[in-house]
Parts: C-alpha cells; structure tokens; sequence
C-alpha cells in the first residue's frame, strides 16, 4: 500500500468533521469576518497536517 493510500485510510475518521467545518463555513453569514468563518476548516486542516508529519 503506497503512502497517499495509507494516509486516505488512516484520516477517514476526520471526513464527517471536514465535511461539517465545510457546511458551517459555506452557511455562515456574510457578516461575519472571513477569519471566523474559516475557523473550522483551518483547524481541520491543521490537524491533517499534523498528522500527515506524524505519518511520516
């Protein structure tokens, strides 16, 4: 099994919450600021990074 297919199936725990962070950030208002709105998706893509290097 090659690396990006371990990873796939090692981060398959973080899909619903991406897709969630992906829902909350599509439907916040447009009021709210750009950093606030993102928040959800940045901390997701924080913690794939992490666990990329972790995997490693």
């Amino acid at each position: 099994m090659n690396q990006q297919q371990r990873f796939v199936k090692a981060t398959q725990w973080l899909r619903p919450v991406t897709r969630w962070a992906t829902r909350v950030s599509l439907n916040a208002p447009q009021w709210l600021p750009g950093a606030v709105r993102n928040a959800p998706l940045r901390c997701t893509s924080l913690v794939l990074k992490a666990y990329h290097l972790v995997l490693r």
